[in-house]
C-alpha cells in the first residue's frame, strides 16, 4: 500500500519504515556477500612450471612408446642412464623457458647418438604442448576466480560503507535542536529534522531537512547559523545556494584548516592534435582536494580517449562517496574482466583539508615531487597500470604537507629530459630555480624550464601543481 500523501510525499512514520527496511535489506545482502566470500575460499596460485609429476609422465611416455623400439634402448638406459635422463631434463628446462621444444636444446653428442632423436624431440614437444594448454587454461580459470573473489570483496566493502552512511550519526535533540530551530527560524526557515555525525578526518557532517517559508532563501543563511551553534567554520557542502519551496535535504560540512590552489599545462607531441594526458581537480565536500593525472597508451586521440575514460570511471565513483582504495580497486578489476582494454596510468593525490596530509596512490606513471622551500623529494612509481596483473598491488604512500608546500604531478613525457646523456642535471634541479608561490605561475614556468631534444618532444607533456596553503595565509606571489 503507497503511504505516499496527496502532496506525493511521504510522512516521517513512512520515512522511518522505508529508511529501516533498506538497512535490514543492505544487512542481508552484506552478510550474504560475506557468506559468498568465505565459501569462495582460497584461490590457489598460479603454475608457473611443469610439476614433478608431469615430468615423470613426459619420461614414462616417451620411454614406453619410443625408446623401448631403439636398438640402443639398453645401451641409452643401462650403463648410459644416467646421462640420458639429463640430456631429456635438460630439454625439458630449457622448453619451459621459452614454452617449446625444439631439437637444437640437446646437446651435439646426444643429437648424433640418439638413433630416433627427431621422432623423440616430435614426442617430446606434442607432450610438452599438451601440457602447457593444460597450464594456460588451468592459470585462465585461476585468474578468473581470483577477478570474482575481488569483486565480491569490493561489492562486500561497498555495501559495507553505504549501511554505514545510513546508521552513523546521530539525531540533532533536545537543547542543540531548540536552539537550531529558533536560529533558522530568525532566518525565514522551518527545521524539521537533522543528523549530525564525525567522518573518517575528524570533521563534523551536518544533514538538515528544513522548509522554508515564504519567500527565496539561502543556504548561506544556515551556514553561518550552524557555525554558531557549533562554533565551527561550517559551508555548504554543494554550490546551489537557493533553497526550493517544500521540504530540502541539505548537508553542511566543517571546513578543513586547509585551502589548495591548483594549476596545470600540458603540451601534446609534436604533430599531434589532441594530448594523450588527462587530468582532473576536485575538491570533493569541501573536505579533500583529488588531483589525478592519467597517460594514456601512446600518443594522439586513442591515446586521450583511453585516460579520459579512466579519470571519468574513477571520479565517478570518487562523486558517489566510494573512498579512494576502494574506488582503483573496484577499477581495476573491471579492467581485469576487459580483454580489449588499453592499459592508461593513473596517478592519485588526495589533500586533507583538516589535517593536510598527503595520500598519494600510484597505479603506474611516473615520478611526483613534493616541494618544500627548498627540498625537493621525489616520489617514484613502482606498480604498474591499473588492469595489468591479478595480483596486483597498488603503492599508497602518506606525506604530511605544510603551509606553502607544493605538490608536483608530471607525465612521463616532462622527464625525458633525464635520459639525455648532454644534460647533467635532473628534475629537482629545475624546481629549486622556479620562485613563485602561485600554483598556476609554477606549471607554467616548469613547462618553459624542461630541456627540448633538437628533433622536438616526441611524447605529450603535462604537468599538474596543487599549492597547500592555511587558512588566512594565502599568498599567491
Amino acid at each position: 500500500m503507497d503511504k505516499r500523501n496527496e502532496t506525493g510525499i511521504l510522512p516521517d512514520g513512512g520515512k522511518n519504515a522505508i529508511l529501516e527496511e533498506t538497512e535490514e535489506r543492505l544487512n542481508l545482502f552484506e552478510e550474504a556477500m560475506k557468506e559468498l566470500i568465505r565459501l569462495s575460499g582460497s584461490v590457489p596460485e598460479k603454475k608457473s612450471a611443469l610439476s614433478k609429476s608431469e615430468m615423470t609422465y613426459i619420461y614414462t611416455t616417451l620411454t614406453d612408446d619410443l625408446c623401448r623400439k631403439c636398438p640402443k634402448f639398453r645401451e641409452c638406459f643401462g650403463e648410459r642412464q644416467e646421462n640420458t635422463l639429463q640430456e631429456i631434463a635438460s630439454v625439458m628446462r630449457a622448453a619451459c623457458r621459452t614454452n617449446h621444444v625444439e631439437g637444437s636444446m640437446a646437446s651435439k653428442e646426444f643429437r648424433k647418438r640418439c638413433v630416433y632423436f627427431q621422432p623423440l624431440i616430435d614426442e617430446m614437444s606434442w607432450l610438452f604442448r599438451m601440457l602447457y594448454q593444460n597450464h594456460y587454461w588451468e592459470n585462465r580459470l585461476t585468474e578468473l576466480r581470483q577477478v570474482m573473489q575481488k569483486q565480491m570483496a569490493s561489492q562486500y566493502c561497498l555495501l559495507r560503507e553505504c549501511r554505514k552512511m545510513l546508521t552513523d550519526g546521530r539525531p540533532i535533540t533536545g537543547k542543540k535542536r531548540r536552539k537550531m530551530k529558533r536560529a533558522l527560524f530568525r532566518q525565514g526557515i522551518s527545521f524539521l529534522e537533522g543528523r549530525e555525525y564525525e567522518d573518517e578526518n575528524s570533521l563534523l557532517d551536518i544533514t538538515l531537512i528544513v522548509k522554508p517559508l515564504p519567500g527565496p532563501k539561502k543556504t548561506d543563511g544556515i551556514a553561518r547559523a550552524l557555525s554558531e551553534i557549533y562554533q565551527k567554520s561550517i559551508r555548504y557542502s554543494q554550490t546551489d545556494l537557493w533553497l526550493r519551496s517544500g521540504k530540502n535535504r541539505l548537508t553542511f560540512v566543517e571546513e578543513g584548516s586547509f585551502r589548495v590552489l591548483f594549476g596545470r599545462k600540458h603540451c601534446n607531441k609534436e604533430g599531434e592534435e589532441i594530448c594523450g594526458d588527462n587530468f582532473s581537480f576536485t575538491n570533493y565536500n569541501k573536505k579533500r582536494a583529488v588531483m589525478l593525472l592519467s597517460d594514456g597508451m601512446g600518443v594522439g586521440e586513442r591515446a586521450h580517449e583511453g585516460s579520459r575514460k579512466l579519470i571519468e570511471a574513477f571520479e565517478s565513483m570518487l562523486e558517489a562517496g566510494i573512498c579512494e582504495e576502494y574506488a582503483l580497486e573496484i577499477l581495476h578489476n573491471s579492467l581485469l574482466m576487459d580483454s580489449h582494454s588499453e592499459f592508461s596510468t593513473l596517478d592519485i593525490a588526495v589533500i586533507s583539508l583538516k589535517t593536510g596530509t598527503l595520500k598519494m596512490m600510484k597505479a603506474g606513471g611516473t615520478a611526483t615531487f613534493i616541494c618544500h622551500g627548498q627540498d625537493v623529494e621525489r616520489i617514484s612509481p613502482e606498480s604498474l597500470p591499473p588492469g595489468c596483473m591479478v595480483n596486483q598491488q597498488f603503492e599508497l604512500k602518506c606525506k604530511k604537507l605544510y603551509d606553502g608546500d607544493m605538490v608536483v604531478m608530471v607525465s612521463d613525457g616532462m622527464l625525458d629530459f633525464e635520459t639525455m646523456p648532454e644534460i647533467p642535471f635532473r628534475m629537482e634541479h629545475i624546481l629549486k630555480k622556479i620562485r613563485t608561490n602561485n600554483a598556476q605561475s609554477f606549471a607554467d614556468r616548469l613547462m618553459e624550464a624542461i630541456p627540448v631534444p633538437d628533433s622536438g618532444h616526441d611524447d605529450d607533456r603535462t604537468v599538474l601543481v596543487a599549492s597547500v596553503w592555511e587558512k588566512g595565509r594565502i599568498n599567491v606571489g
